[in-house]
């Protein structure tokens, strides 16, 4: 610290941060070592009253690590273009770590980014990763469908992790995990890949029914090889409601592990037991039979013994039926995977495994 004849001897740091707190403009008579991001808040406030850039973008950069957004951005607009590069990326480094896609964009408009936050906001946006070269994927630990997977010869069914989105990454990482925790229905029935970024190529919406849509063709398309490495896909989406279609589920960045396992039962089948749409009454319940691991349609003393009526077919012309009168996850998500139901699936595995679908 540069001294002076009007300044006290300030040998700790402790000294010099309440010594600026209470004179700050005493800040101008210390030499360029003192750094900013060592000096306690309450002499960063103080100072602020300087309208030194560095300061003020520091302040900027404490507002965004105590997730205060709003109060960052009146500070980081302000300094931004006079900023070192080097305090730029400790703030932009901030809203990353944060996934605050949206105040990086903004940023991204007023000052230009460093390659590797380029980057990263553009796998949030969906950009398709043929536009970037291999290493800058690595930067960022994307597998794309590019990669070959590999399983184990006792699955029963390979299932590819897909999402159009960054941060679908990091989501169908924890659902796989938990998953392999305790397998259901049982060990080797779904082994699933890592998750792997396709970005925006299947260009997914939300239909009338706030479902998730998604073109599969076009994944085709940009990825001929994908098809022949699994059995099953399942994509993350921004956007729609879960579903399952033929062996095609979606999933949103907001679906919980409970959603996840209903849906993997739709896999095998399971209808639903809440009443299902008109549209899909309307053929679903329109013949006497069992349609469903856990649905029969018709006359209740031809129905499966044990098993009581459902919802199912409230919308249909004949009457559903369930394994049983509880409630069950294929009625309400939430409720744990019974053993009477555990079987049901099992069961429905080894029927349903007789060779590879293709994408429709």
């Amino acid at each position: 610290m540069a001294q002076s004849g009007h300044y006290p001897q300030l040998a700790t740091p402790y000294e010099r941060s309440n010594f600026l707190t209470q004179f700050p403009n005493a800040f101008y008579q210390l030499d360029n070592t003192l750094a900013l991001r060592e000096l306690p808040n309450k002499t960063i406030n103080a100072l602020l009253v300087l309208e030194v850039p560095d300061i003020g973008f520091e302040w900027a950069i404490r507002h965004a690590k105590r997730d205060d957004f709003k109060s960052s951005k009146l500070y980081w607009q302000r300094y931004l273009q006079e900023v070192s590069q080097s305090q730029f990326v400790r703030l932009i480094e901030v809203f990353k770590k944060a996934n605050k896609v949206n105040v990086l964009t903004d940023i991204a408009a007023r000052r230009v980014l460093p390659v590797f936050y380029q980057d990263w906001l553009a796998l949030h946006h969906g950009v398709s990763p043929l536009s970037l070269s291999s290493s800058r994927l690595s930067a960022h630990s994307v597998i794309t469908p590019s990669t070959q997977s590999y399983f184990s010869n006792h699955c029963v069914n390979r299932v590819l992790l897909l999402t159009d989105h960054f941060l679908g990454l990091d989501e169908l990482n924890s659902l796989r995990e938990q998953y392999n925790v305790a397998p259901e229905p049982s060990a080797m029935s779904y082994c699933f890949s890592e998750p792997m970024y396709i970005g925006n190529v299947m260009e997914c919406s939300r239909n009338n029914r706030a479902f998730a849509q998604c073109k599969f063709e076009l994944l085709r398309n940009e990825f001929p090889d994908l098809e022949s490495q699994a059995d099953k896909f399942i994509v993350m989406t921004q956007k729609g409601r879960a579903n399952v279609r033929g062996n095609i589920m979606t999933l949103n960045t907001d679906s919980k592990y409970a959603v996840f396992l209903h849906e993997l039962m739709h896999f095998s089948g399971f209808e639903d037991e809440y009443p299902v749409p008109e549209a899909k009454a309307l053929w679903l319940c329109a013949t006497q039979g069992q349609h469903a691991p856990n649905l029969y349609v018709g006359a209740s003393e031809s129905a499966p013994q044990g098993w009581r009526k459902s919802n199912t077919c409230n919308r249909g012309r004949l009457q559903s039926y369930k394994p049983n009168n509880k409630w069950s996850i294929m009625e309400y998500q939430s409720r744990p995977l019974s053993e009477q139901y555990r079987m049901l699936w099992q069961q429905a595995i080894r029927m349903e495994h007789g060779g590879k679908r293709s994408i429709r």
